[in-house]
């Protein structure tokens, strides 16, 4: 069976069903928003046990989605007050740090939203920037529910 056959019709476009890691279900789309910031398309990806999306997780998905430009910003937002704020824990170098207090400069780069099944924990990861932390796998900014609630330095992360 060619898996990637499957789709799910969301609010905001065609998810798309791929094999994910280890026995797990990733489904794909991508959507546009208005910021002047992130002007390409951009990922959305659900991870699931099953090769089903759960109707709660679909709801949760399109509502997040639905106001994404408004959840990007959020991301810069508190991640730069969070880099400031732990600048020695991110080891956030001297010329990264002055672009932190640039509060029109955007210093990350190709966002994706990423969910997880029945979880009101998701994230946008941010796959480049200015920080040498970003390489090689980027930046993210955990949510619950709406709320920001942690900056991951993924530069020690494991491809998938």
């Amino acid at each position: 069976m060619k898996i990637d056959k499957i789709i799910y019709e969301a609010k905001f476009g065609q998810l798309t069903l791929r094999n994910g890691p280890e026995n797990d279900f990733i489904w794909c789309c991508e959507i546009v928003v208005e910021n002047d910031n992130f002007l390409d398309e951009i990922p959305v990806y659900v991870f699931t046990k099953n090769q089903k999306i759960a109707n709660d997780t679909a709801k949760f998905v399109e509502e997040i989605i639905s106001e994404s430009n408004q959840h990007l910003e959020t991301a810069v937002l508190f991640m730069k007050q969070i880099l400031i704020e732990q600048a020695k824990i991110y080891n956030i170098k001297e010329n990264e740090y002055l672009h932190l207090l640039d509060k029109k400069y955007c210093p990350v780069v190709y966002p994706e939203f990423i969910f997880y099944e029945n979880s009101s924990e998701w994230s946008i990861r941010f796959a480049d920037g200015i920080f040498s932390i970003c390489d090689p796998f980027g930046i993210s900014v955990t949510f619950k529910f709406k709320a920001p609630i942690s900056v991951d330095n993924l530069e020690n992360s494991e491809i998938l």
